[in-house]
Order: structure tokens, then sequence, then C-alpha cells
């Protein structure tokens, strides 16, 4: 259940991604990709809702925020009604902010069935089309992750070695018969935010193959440094550290 909720919270990630980035994006079909974006955040939720109260749609339906993430999946999301009535924003950020409540209420109604550290954290990143406006090939994205993290590709060349399977997909845990055959690999991110994405998708993989109770979060004064170096120039967009040309840009 907690995979369908952060990728719920994903889906608001790409989603106020494409608000910031608007003018780099403009020339995409952006009212096709936020209506994609907006059914797999619904259908996400409603996994969540289904699987935490199967027998309880009705009573949990009271909830006018919970009604209206139903009203979205059964009119638009699984089949579309003729009847269905699109809610009218001004602007991205109104979607935005009435999805989070969404989730938020989600997280609320459904905690006795998640884990009890999951946390919501929101963060302006999409995979795909940060690497579109940025133009990053397979090819450079290897030559960042060597530049960004020295360590990556490298191999221990001697001692005793485990091997074992990569666990993929949460959702392979149907299918595997010996859960020490296989590991999980958590991923650096070609930026924090990316990073912190990875993060918590590994985190939920060890949880369902290990039996465990592992998160990660953001650590908000740390996070605000970040920002704040990243605004002032310190940090490229791949959250690297960007070297003064001359002493005139160290004052």
């Amino acid at each position: 259940m907690a995979k369908y909720l952060i990728d719920a919270k994903k889906n608001i990630d790409s989603i106020i991604f494409i608000e910031e980035n608007i003018d780099k994006v403009c020339n995409l079909n952006l009212r096709r990709k936020v209506e994609e974006l907006r059914r797999e955040f619904y259908i996400n939720c409603c996994v969540v809702l289904d699987k935490s109260h199967p027998k309880n749609k009705k009573k949990i339906c009271e909830d006018k925020l919970i009604e209206a993430i139903y009203y979205e999946r059964d009119k638009n999301c699984a089949h579309r009604d003729d009847d269905y009535k699109s809610p009218e924003f001004n602007q991205l950020s109104d979607m935005i902010e009435t999805m989070k409540h969404q989730i938020q209420k989600v997280l609320v109604v459904c905690r006795d069935s998640l884990p009890s550290n999951i946390t919501l954290d929101f963060v302006s990143h999409d995979k795909e089309l940060f690497r579109l406006i940025y133009g990053i090939t397979a090819e450079k994205e290897e030559e960042i992750k060597h530049r960004k993290y020295p360590e990556y590709g490298k191999i221990q060349q001697s001692g005793d070695f485990i091997t074992k399977k990569i666990f993929q997909e949460a959702e392979d845990i149907r299918t595997i018969k010996n859960k020490n055959d296989y590991a999980v690999i958590i991923e650096n991110g070609i930026n924090f935010y990316e990073a912190l994405q990875n993060r918590q998708d590994a985190c939920i993989k060890i949880n369902v193959l290990y039996n465990l109770e592992t998160w990660c979060s953001i650590n908000q004064e740390s996070f605000a440094k970040i920002q704040k170096l990243k605004k002032a120039g310190g940090l490229n967009e791949f959250d690297m550290p960007v070297m003064p040309k001359d002493n005139a840009q160290l004052n």
C-alpha cells in the first residue's frame, strides 16, 4: 500500500515540476500530460483506500475529500462517464493544493494500514521531463553520475562476494519463492529530489522484501540550506557545486 501512496505523491511532484518549468515545456501537450498524472493519482489513491477499507467505501466517502477522490476515479479514470464534470482550476497551483489536501486525507484515513513512519515529502521533480529539459542522454547521465559520485560503478576486486538477484518491483513479491535470493539496489539520483524519490522507493521494496519499517525523509533544516545555496547559484541543476570563475564571484 505504501508504494501506491508514494506513487500518488510523485504524481503531484511531476505537476509541481511542470508548473515551475512551464516556460521550458510549453511546446509539449501539457494538458494531456497533466490529465494522465491526475488519473494515475486518483487510481493510486483509491488502491490505498480500497485496500485499507475494503468494505467501508460508503462510510469513508462521508468525507468530502475522499468522496471527490472516488468521483474522479469512478467517473474519469476507470472509465469516462458522459455526466463527468471536471473540476475547474484557475491555475496549476490550485490543482496542486487540492491534490495535496486529498492525499494528506488519504494518509489520515488509512493511517492504521500504512507504515507509521511514512511521510509525504513533496518535491519539484519529474524524471522524464527533467532529462528532456536538460538534454540528458544515457551517455551524459553516466558522465554526470561518475562526476557526482566518484565511487559510482566501481566494483570491489577482492574478498568474498554474495550474488543476489535484484528485487525490481514491490509487486514481484507475489512470485518470489525465496526472499533470501534477492537484494534491493538503493540508487542515487541525478539531483537531490530524485535521490529522495529513489531512496523512498528503495525503502518500500526493502520493507516488502524483509518485513522491515525503514524510511527516509527530508531534513528540513538541511533542505533549506541546500535550497538557499542553489538559489544563490552555488549548486547547478544536478546539485553539484559550481566553482567561482574568479575572485569577484567570491564576494
